[in-house]
């Protein structure tokens, strides 16, 4: 008998300890609420994507179980309509977006999911952006960088935007007497210019005449604009890099949250007609030239490299005659 009696009591203390675990369990999910997005707003803007940077003041008392940005062409979108998950740190989500149609109105709106249910901050819209065509007519996607607008792709054209053929450099030309404008194709191969661009060589870049009409090379200082608005030199690399094995190594270190999308098409100048830097590097002309003295020239360029690092100032023989490097263009 006093063994079943011991027996209930311990039965009627787990039920005790049980109701009590649930009664808090209860309260603690009573005092959880849906997510809190404080702000949203456009990162970078190009013609087929856009990056939307926002702002989390609460979790809502409970992990999130997903957030992103959901879109549309109609005014508050919702997680039924198309969406995509954003990286989350420190309370701060970047969402990329990708296959916008240019010049074309949407909606978006910042979601974030616990288990208290879904919530949304305010209603942003946005125009995507034009292309561009050049000379050849290639077509290229723009990006809106902070006040900057940049052509998405390395240039690809073969003529002056005044229609006057640029010379080409291949494995029959004589390279050790160029000093005049040409332009090259990396590996002298044709496969190399839809996806990473003709390389120039200086008189080319600095005929002016280069870039689409309304576009020029950018100056020292547009490029250290560009730079300081992603964060520095060394930190800056990540946001321009694509995401994919391009990149030799670390190419999972890039995001691509400016839009810039820059892929690493390597330089030729090293020894004359030879190539290197391929998936490792995109050296990037300015049109600001340091100092000039005779054969020797130093021309303020950039050079993002595999291992997230933008570097400034390379010397180049000859003003860059002999160097051919890619170039990208920007708005006037």
């Amino acid at each position: 008998m006093r063994k079943l009696e011991e027996i209930c009591k311990v039965s009627l203390i787990s039920m005790g300890l049980l109701f009590l675990l649930v009664s808090s369990c209860k309260k603690d999910n009573n005092n959880t609420t849906t997510p809190i997005i404080s702000d949203s707003e456009i990162f970078s803007l190009s013609s087929n994507a856009v990056t939307i940077r926002s702002s989390f003041s609460s979790y809502g008392g409970s992990e999130l179980t997903t957030q992103g940005i959901c879109w549309g062409l109609m005014p508050s979108p919702t997680i039924s309509n198309s969406k995509k998950v954003g990286g989350l740190s420190d309370s701060i989500m970047f969402c990329r977006i990708e296959g916008l149609i240019p010049n074309t109105k949407y909606y978006a709106r910042a979601f974030a999911t616990n288990v208290a249910g879904t919530s949304y901050g305010s209603d942003i819209s946005f125009t995507s952006n034009n292309t561009v065509t050049d000379i050849d007519g290639n077509v290229y996607n723009t990006v809106t960088i902070g006040t900057q607008i940049w052509l998405v792709e390395n240039l690809k054209a073969t003529r002056y935007n005044d229609d006057t053929d640029i010379p080409l450099m291949n494995e029959n030309s004589s390279w050790d007497v160029i000093d005049s404008p040409a332009y090259c194709l990396y590996d002298n191969n044709i496969a190399n210019k839809d996806l990473y661009g003709a390389l120039y060589n200086w008189p080319t870049v600095n005929s002016g005449k280069l870039c689409p009409a309304g576009w020029h090379v950018p100056s020292d200082a547009e490029w250290t604009t560009l730079i300081d608005y992603l964060g520095g030199d060394y930190v800056a690399a990540e946001f321009l890099k694509t995401v994919g094995t391009n990149w030799i190594s670390p190419y999972s270190q890039a995001n691509n949250y400016s839009g810039f999308c820059a892929l690493p098409g390597g330089t030729s100048g090293t020894a004359l007609g030879s190539f290197s830097g391929q998936g490792r590097v995109l050296v990037l002309w300015s049109s600001t030239i340091k100092y000039s003295r005779g054969d020797f020239g130093w021309n303020i360029i950039r050079a993002i490299h595999e291992n997230n690092r933008v570097q400034r100032d390379i010397f180049l023989s000859r003003a860059g005659a002999l160097n051919f490097l890619s170039v990208r263009c920007i708005k006037n």
